[in-house]
């Protein structure tokens, strides 16, 4: 079985590559898989391991986590049945139009290509063609990951974090 049949419905879409891996939506992350997949509720405590602010005690950014777990708005990376990091893709949030929310890798796994690897995944099961993200401009890291897969600059809200604007960004998936 490949990972497309594995996705929640609602995310839709055709993917663009093959998956390199089999990945299973049964379990936790014991499992010994390795690749995306939907994350299931047996994911969250390495979910919030993983994202820095849950880590933190941040119980608002930890109930946040888990609700769009359980909605089915969130896919793991996983390697050696750990989870490595993971995005969170709302369908038509943003003006009718699907918002990857949240994009964290673990930072002892940042570089290696999972970053890319769950942008790929959320841009390629987005149920809308057009696809929207933002991040702070002190965030390079993901601003460099956005330019390097051809993500076009939409606009700069300001007023959200002082001092730190919000660059919003969008691609247009690929049938």
């Amino acid at each position: 079985m490949c990972c497309r049949q594995l996705l929640p419905a609602w995310i839709g879409g055709q993917w663009p590559f093959s998956c390199p891996v089999r990945v299973r939506n049964t379990g936790s992350v014991t499992d010994t898989s390795s690749g995306i997949r939907a994350a299931v509720p047996g994911d969250i405590g390495e979910i919030l391991k993983v994202d820095h602010l849950a880590a933190q005690a941040d119980l608002e950014r930890a109930e946040y986590l888990r609700g769009r777990v359980r909605s089915g708005e969130c896919l793991v990376h996983l390697a050696g049945g750990s989870v490595r990091g993971f995005v969170v893709l709302q369908p038509a949030r943003f003006f009718g139009r699907d918002f990857i929310d949240l994009l964290v890798v673990d930072a002892a796994h940042r570089r290696a290509g999972i970053g890319r690897a769950l942008l790929e995944a959320a841009l390629s099961t987005a149920g809308t063609d057009q696809v929207f993200t933002s991040t702070n401009v002190s965030n390079m890291a993901m601003r460099s990951l956005l330019e390097d897969e051809g993500w076009s600059f939409s606009g700069q809200l300001t007023g959200l974090d002082e001092g730190d604007p919000e660059l919003v960004f969008y691609a247009i998936r690929q049938p």
